[in-house]
């Protein structure tokens, strides 16, 4: 769990930056050690302190009024409190947490309990995980009623079903990164849009000139148009259909490929910027053990179609899992 650690008379000016941004884990409290101040932070949002030291919390002290951890011991045996989740979403007005197979009895006392300490929620949902290429939450409803919200990050809204699409608050940095790098007038290629991640906050914030957004689930087609017309963002361009197929050729100045396993798709990619060049910002999951991985791929990958490639960036977005890291490669193809 990251903090940035600042001297007591920066602490304030700091603070704000991290709320500004949406950086600051609300969960956590800010604490002093001495002369410093550990301000928590969520994982991607590293390189806008890069003026200060970002350390690992070893012993973090979480919000009271957030902290599910502490109310769950007085109601779940001694020998259960290992299981109990410290972490969990909350996506406009419903929340997702992530249950262990042990709390399996529990699940619902878990779920009326996060809906006393945050009663402007609806509902609680069971996090699962999610099934195949596509993505699709495995959820189930253990406290509540509905599934449909609007969750508001960084002045952007999305509209989305938590039962049919997948939202990850730990990606808010790097969607804050990409409207911050694209610059007025260009024109970018979302080669897998979902719900809008990355095209809503870049027709909000970045005025390009157009937004090409791909998307092959039809779910979160239909949660894209909504979320087109929510942030009256006219400069996107849906595309309902396999962006293997359909991403258009030689248009693009940048081209946003947000799939963790999409290395497949990297050539489509290479094709759809302009000829005099362009970036392509490539995700992947990826083991720690051959982390070079990515930067590999995206070199064979426009060489073989005869591209120069040039490596801008190569980051961590996020933990994936353990030993496993959500990593994003910014690569200048000429």
């Amino acid at each position: 769990m990251k903090a940035v650690r600042v001297p007591k008379h920066d602490a304030e000016r700091v603070r704000k930056l991290a709320e500004k941004i949406g950086a600051k884990d609300k969960t956590r409290l800010i604490v002093v050690r001495g002369d410093y101040v550990e301000i928590p932070i969520y994982d991607g949002y590293e390189e806008y302190f890069e003026d200060y030291e970002i350390i690992e919390q070893e012993n973090p002290v979480f919000a009271k009024k957030t902290d599910i951890y502490e109310i769950l011991k007085g109601k779940i045996p001694k020998e259960l409190w290992e299981f109990i989740p410290r972490r969990y979403k909350i996506l406009g007005d419903i929340i997702l947490i992530k249950i262990p197979d042990e709390l399996e009895q529990f699940k619902h006392l878990i779920g009326k309990e996060l809906l006393k300490l945050h009663p402007r929620c609806k509902a609680v949902w069971r996090d699962k995980g999610k099934e195949g290429m596509l993505r699709k939450p495995n959820v189930e409803l253990i406290a509540g009623q509905g599934s449909v919200t609007i969750h508001k990050e960084n002045g952007c809204l999305f509209k989305l079903d938590v039962t049919k699409v997948m939202f990850s608050p730990g990606n808010q940095g790097e969607r804050i990164r990409m409207a911050k790098m694209v610059k007025p007038g260009e024109v970018v290629v979302d080669m897998f849009a979902g719900i809008g991640y990355f095209s809503i906050p870049i027709a909000v914030h970045s005025k390009p000139k157009r937004v090409y957004s791909i998307e092959i689930n039809p779910d979160s087609y239909e949660f894209l148009l909504e979320n087109i017309k929510l942030n009256d963002a006219k400069c996107i361009v849906p595309i309902l259909g396999d962006s293997m197929h359909v991403t258009p050729e030689g248009i693009a100045d940048r081209v946003i490929m947000g799939h963790l396993f999409c290395h497949e798709f990297l050539p489509t990619a290479v094709k759809a910027l302009k000829e005099d060049g362009g970036i392509i910002h490539y995700h992947e999951s990826v083991p720690e053990a051959v982390i070079n991985r990515p930067i590999e791929r995206v070199k064979k990958a426009c060489e073989k179609l005869g591209r120069k490639v040039k490596i801008l960036n190569f980051r961590k977005v996020k933990n994936y899992s353990p030993g496993v890291l959500h990593v994003v490669v910014d690569a200048y193809v000429s």
